[in-house]
């Protein structure tokens, strides 16, 4: 035979740790986002220099020296993925806030 109880414990509860998950992901994504869209700091610049050189040991142990020379991005992509990303975190952010006050 089947129970059907009233309002449970569960229903009622507020899931406070998954909107405190969501925010700060949220100001993650802005933030590092921000960094790539707004190339503060040079973000992108040090992120192509760091993706070179490991093309470059990824070239010499594999005996392709040229591989760091086919394989480039431009920091127009890098950009345009962290404007993406920080667009995404501010949603996230807005969505958490829609949810903790609703």
């Amino acid at each position: 035979m089947i129970m059907i109880a009233g309002p449970s414990a569960a229903d009622t509860s507020d899931p406070i740790g998954v909107l405190i998950l969501l925010a700060v992901l949220g100001a993650a994504a802005v933030c590092l986002g921000g960094r790539w869209a707004f190339n503060l700091r040079g973000a992108v610049d040090s992120t192509l220099a760091r993706r070179r050189a490991a093309l470059e040991l990824r070239g010499q142990r594999t005996g392709d020296l040229s591989l760091a020379d086919t394989k480039s991005l431009s920091p127009v992509f890098f950009r345009y993925v962290g404007s993406v990303i920080a667009v995404a975190g501010l949603a996230m952010l807005g969505l958490s806030l829609i949810l903790a006050t609703g």
